[in-house]
């Protein structure tokens, strides 16, 4: 049996989508595929042979929750808001989809596990809050909508 190789951590990760790069990244989460199979048929058939069958239905994918720490950057913000403001038809979420990833490192750094994330774009946008007797950074929150994942390695 081949060994498994290095454990990764949860701790060494990154996100980048089409020229949306170097952003400091406190969470990813979501990164889901599920095929929830159709109602099971059963039936009986000659002989009395009982039989069950499951089918698979359309997979769905579960969105891509993105927490970041608050900087001056607002590059994600601008692909949110280019993508989801009542601009009539000036919106332009379409045009605006990206291919993006999520690498996870081993302790030297070096990408061990890549997520390839098809044609995503932001959904939901979720500015920090702020309290003034916390001693947290400010955080911001992405969610995006894909059109499928795929683990290349």
């Amino acid at each position: 049996m081949p060994s498994p190789g290095e454990y990764l951590t949860a701790c060494k990760f990154y996100f980048e989508a089409d020229g949306l790069t170097d952003k400091f990244i406190k969470e990813v989460s979501g990164l889901g595929v599920e095929n929830t199979p159709a109602q099971e048929i059963h039936g009986s058939s000659k002989g009395g042979t009982i039989t069950r069958q499951a089918t698979p239905t359309v997979v769905k994918f579960t969105n891509i929750t993105l927490k970041l720490i608050a900087t001056v950057d607002v590059d994600l913000y601008k692909w949110y808001q280019e993508c989801n403001e009542d601009m009539g038809d000036a919106r332009k979420w379409a045009q605006n989809r990206k291919t993006g990833q999520i690498v996870a490192y081993d302790q030297q750094g070096s990408p061990k596990a890549r997520w390839e994330i098809r044609n995503c774009y932001p959904c939901k946008y979720t500015g920090p809050t702020l309290t003034a007797s916390g001693g947290d950074m400010a955080n911001e929150t992405i969610e995006l909508v894909h059109e499928g994942i795929k683990r290349v390695m």
